[in-house]
């Protein structure tokens, strides 16, 4: 088991954690804009990658449906719960807004993706199951729509109340792009797959930009979070940031592996339900928490954390994955 982890820190964790280095070493040397790259990512990167994703996907509605219901289950208890204690401890409602999203919002593009491509493509990894290796790709295509819908969507309205404390507050979501991305990219999504048997039938004036922004949003996010991470750490915190890091990186996976379970999901595809679900804490938390101007501190100390020792965690969720499932 230990040989076994230490061969997914070196061939699948290390690559990630060397581009997060690179935009550290950038931003200590040649300070980069966070806020810039945070806007960037939000309203050209992101859309784009939403919508190149959700339209090449060709998993059932059936299957997405099952996935949806996992995630909404598991998270949605772990949010209720985390509101719950946090509410007993009168902690502020920028705090509760952090702790929650910090706990439940995990990092399935930039971090997610990249552990896919060298578990499934590189690395060769299937599960019983598991058509093909690319299919690892288009489960963690699924996880990654449902993370950003839970920032996008869930996160803005529970930022946004606590920041004003009104549930109007939370239509400000409309002004972003992610929701109208989204519902374009299940019209082309349905018209490609009922129209042109599966085809790709976009126009390459509006394919080619579209997918070469998507191919730019994990390189770019890399170096978002190694710029924000450049700061440096604090422990002041941390009787909030460990909770909430031990929940986003241990107890979190843990659940979602018990409810794939019961919902007939395992090995395949529960297992990359598991994997994703592994992931450190979304950077797209910090980048919505600086837009809505809310508690940057906590969420940022959150986020780096979880992505230092996802390193460890993440690695031995693999390892004890792939020895139960794999073929």
């Amino acid at each position: 088991m230990l040989h076994h982890t230490g061969q997914i820190l070196y061939n699948i964790l290390l690559p990630l954690l060397l581009m997060v280095g690179m935009g550290s070493l950038i931003q200590r040397f040649r300070p980069l804009s966070v806020e810039t790259l945070a806007r960037v990512s939000m309203w050209l990167l992101i859309p784009s990658f939403l919508l190149v994703k959700i339209y090449d996907s060709d998993i059932p509605w059936s299957e997405i449906w099952l996935i949806a219901l996992v995630f909404l289950i598991v998270l949605g208890a772990v949010g209720l719960l985390l509101f719950a204690c946090a509410r007993a401890l009168s902690a502020p409602n920028e705090t509760v807004a952090a702790a929650i999203l910090g706990s439940i919002v995990f990092n399935a593009g930039n971090f997610g993706i990249p552990v896919a491509h060298l578990l499934y493509i590189q690395g060769g990894t299937l599960f019983g199951g598991q058509p093909d290796a690319d299919a690892g790709l288009q489960v963690q295509a699924l996880v990654v729509m449902f993370s950003n819908l839970l920032i996008w969507c869930l996160g803005y309205v529970v930022l946004a109340i606590a920041k004003g404390g009104h549930v109007r507050e939370a239509l400000g979501l409309f002004k972003l792009p992610m929701p109208y991305a989204l519902v374009s990219a299940f019209v082309l999504r349905a018209i490609r797959l009922r129209s042109f048997n599966g085809v790709d039938f976009l126009p390459i004036w509006f394919g080619f930009p579209l997918r070469s922004l998507s191919g730019a949003l994990v390189p770019m996010m890399l170096v978002a979070l190694g710029a924000q991470l450049a700061k440096g750490a604090r422990w002041r915190r941390w009787r909030a940031v460990v909770p909430i890091a031990s929940i986003k990186l241990l107890v979190v996976p843990t659940v979602i592996g018990f409810a794939v379970y019961c919902f007939g999901l395992w090995p395949w595809p529960g297992a990359q339900l598991i994997i994703g679900a592994a992931a450190p804490t979304a950077v797209n938390t910090l980048i919505l928490t600086i837009e809505l101007d809310g508690d940057t501190e906590l969420t940022s100390d959150v986020v780096f954390w979880t992505t230092i020792f996802s390193g460890i965690t993440v690695a031995g969720v693999i390892a004890v994955v792939t020895t139960l499932g794999a073929t």
